[in-house]
Order: structure tokens, then sequence, then C-alpha cells
């Protein structure tokens, strides 16, 4: 509870200080920021190698403590190259707009801070330290938001601006665990490189399995974002801006649903699955009804009101999102329930599927993203109908032994 409840006025500060933003930003920076998030959040995962995971499972800390030390260390490395390869990149004559530039040599920085931050986390969960991450949450969107306004005014209608306040929010956050948990850190004492090999083989289904697993989940929402930028900056600005006001309240929901559920799934018998399977999905379908019908027939409307005049495009995408989002609430409840009946392997068939049909939809209508975005979105609640309608029949209790 203690974490859903800091996650929430992160949150919030976060969707608070948007109309103050969406004024001193336009589209077009938001949609380089959207690019930076994109790619800084893809390299980050394989940064990590999902090795932050594994910091959770050891009994001894001191085990635990090296995973992290291995972990940190690694995640340096891939960060020093990123930054050496953006660094070539601003230095080679390829036209890269003057404020890319500044997002390319960024992108290191923000690698580093974002897993840095995962493992600490972990660490933290480990030790039962729920309030500081909580509170790590509310500080690092507080000093992001305040650090982004203040740039606005400084170096305006530049996606640098919002990135380099971002970093500067999430290295407030990582001072702020460094600081914090110093008690528990003082275990990350230094290993010899035979321990690091032992530490590699004995967690090595994190990086073989389950960081493909995550990054082709990150591709599916990062990678949209990709290819919306390849054709239009402005556009993915817009849509970026719709995907963040609709999806993270949407999204929180989701999650808080999908925790509470998951206990439950694992626990019940499994002749009574089917049941709390079918009424779950009834529940969640019912408590996105009304604020979705809403959400579609206002944001053409609501969005330029809140945001000012330039976000029009916003409020379409927005209405454009709904049908995959509410089928998203709708499949929350069940979100975990390929793991309870150990068919992971179909979660990720459906992760890849899902993927390659969004991405394909927009290669084939980039002519008009509004349009391919309502199509994906079609897909997507489609694929998502068809997810549920499979999670109900494997929960079925003739299947289940």
């Amino acid at each position: 509870m203690t974490l859903i409840t800091g996650t929430m006025a992160s949150q919030l500060v976060t969707l608070a200080i948007v109309p103050i933003l969406s004024r001193l930003y336009g589209p077009a920076p938001f949609g380089e920021y959207a690019l930076f998030v994109s790619i800084t959040t893809l390299v980050a995962i394989v940064g990590t190698l999902r090795y932050e995971m594994a910091v959770v499972l050891p009994r001894s800390n001191r085990e635990a403590a090296a995973i992290a030390r291995l972990g940190v260390r690694l995640l340096a490395i891939v960060a020093l190259l990123t930054t050496g390869t953006c660094g070539l990149l601003v230095l080679l004559p390829i036209g890269l707009p003057p404020s890319w530039l500044w997002l390319a040599l960024l992108v290191g920085p923000g690698v580093f801070l974002l897993g840095y931050t995962s493992y600490m986390t972990q660490w933290l969960i480990r030790s039962a330290k729920y309030k500081i991450i909580s509170r790590n949450r509310v500080t690092q969107s507080a000093v992001a938001a305040l650090a982004q306004v203040a740039l606005g005014f400084l170096i305006p209608n530049t996606g640098a601006g919002l990135a380099i306040g971002l970093l500067i929010g999430q290295l407030a956050g990582a001072i702020f665990l460094a600081l914090t948990g110093r008690k528990e850190t003082r275990l990350f004492v230094d290993v010899d490189g035979r321990r690091w090999r032992y530490l590699l083989g004995k967690h090595w289904r994190l990086p073989a399995l389950l960081m493909p697993h995550t990054l082709i989940d990150s591709f599916r929402l990062n990678g949209v974002n990709l290819i919306i930028g390849y054709y239009s900056v402005a556009a993915l600005g817009q849509y970026s801006q719709a995907w963040r006001l609709v999806q993270l309240p949407a999204g929180l929901v989701g999650s808080a649903i999908s925790q509470v559920y998951f206990p439950r799934l694992a626990t019940v018998a499994r002749s009574e699955l089917f049941e709390t399977v079918r009424g779950s999905i009834v529940k969640s379908f019912a408590l996105g009804m009304i604020p979705f019908a809403l959400i579609f027939w206002l944001s053409p409307t609501l969005f330029p009101f809140v945001l000012g005049p330039e976000w029009v495009e916003a409020g379409q995408f927005a209405q454009a999102l709904v049908p995959a989002l509410y089928a998203n609430l709708v499949a929350s409840p069940i979100s975990t329930i390929f793991i309870v009946l150990r068919k992971e392997h179909v979660g990720l068939f459906y992760a890849v599927v899902v993927t390659a049909l969004s991405l394909g939809v927009l290669f084939t209508f980039s002519n008009d993203l509004l349009l391919a975005v309502w199509i994906m979105s079609a897909c997507q609640a489609v694929s998502l109908v068809a997810y549920i309608a499979l999670a109900l029949w494997l929960a079925r209790p003739s299947l289940i032994r």
C-alpha cells in the first residue's frame, strides 16, 4: 500500500504540472522528449540485463550486495558505451537538429540513472524499506517537474529542457536513495572476477529469458514512439501527451487491480479459478465503462482547453487510444494468469504478436498517423479480447491438473 500511495502521489505531481509544461514547450519539443525517454528506457533494459531482479533472490545479504555491485558496474560500462556512440553521432555530419545533439549526449547519463535507481529500489524492497522508495518517487517527480518548468523559461521550445529536467529529477532521486539507504548500501563490497563469473552464471536466466521478454514489452510501447517520431516529431508530441494523460491514471488503476488479483489467482482453489477470472473481468469492465466513455466523448474538447490551443490533435489521439486502453484495463486482473498457470510462453507469444501487429499497422498507414493509431488501437483491443478468451479457456477446471 505504501508503494501504491507513493506512485499515486508522484503521478499526481506529473499530471498537475502538464498544463504549465504544455504552454512552455510545444508539440515538437514533447516529441523530442518522448524519443529521448523511449531510447533511454530501451537501452537501460539492456544495461541492467535484468540482473536487478536477482537482488531480492539470495538468502545472503552479502551475495545480494555483490549482485548489485556487479550490476551497477555493468550498467556503467553500457552507459559509457552509449555516451561514446551518441558522441560519435554528434560529431558526424548527418544533419541532426541542434536540440537532438543535446538529447543524444544525455542518453548515456539517463541510462545510468534509470538503471541505478532500479538496482537501489530492488535492494530497498529486499530490505522492506518501502517508505524510502515511496518518498523517492515523490521527490524525483517534484524535482523533475520544477526543473522542467524552470528550464522552460531558460531554454524554451526545445526537448533538451524537458530531458535535462528529467535527469535532474532522476539525479535527485538517486542521491536521495544513496543517502537514505546508506546503512544498507555499506554491504556493497567489491567482489573478485571469479565471484563475478559465478554470479553471472547462477542467474543466467535473467538476461537470457527475462530480458528479451521485457524488451519486447517495452518495444511494444516505445517502438510506437520511435516509428511515429520517425515520420513526424510534432505528431509524436501530440500522441505522447495523449498517451501520458490517459494511460497514467488508467495504468495506475490497472496495476493496482493486478497486484490485488495476483495473490488471489495464485492461491484460489483450481476448481474456483474460472469463476474468479470471470468475476474479475466483469468487475474491471464495469469499473472502466463510465470513465472511458467520458474520455472518448470529451477528449477532443478537453485537451485543447486544458493544455492550450496547440494540442487539438492530442485530444483526437486520446480518443483513438480509448479502445486499447479500456481493453487493457479489463484484462488487468488476469495479467498474471499465465504465470499462475505456468504458461509464460503463451504470454511471450502474445506480446510478440501484438508488438508486430502494432508496429506493422503504423508502418502501413504512416501517411495518416491518426488513422494508424485508430487501427492500431482497434487491433490491440481485439487482441486483448482474444487474450481474455484464452485465459478463460485455460482456467476451465477440465484443463487444470
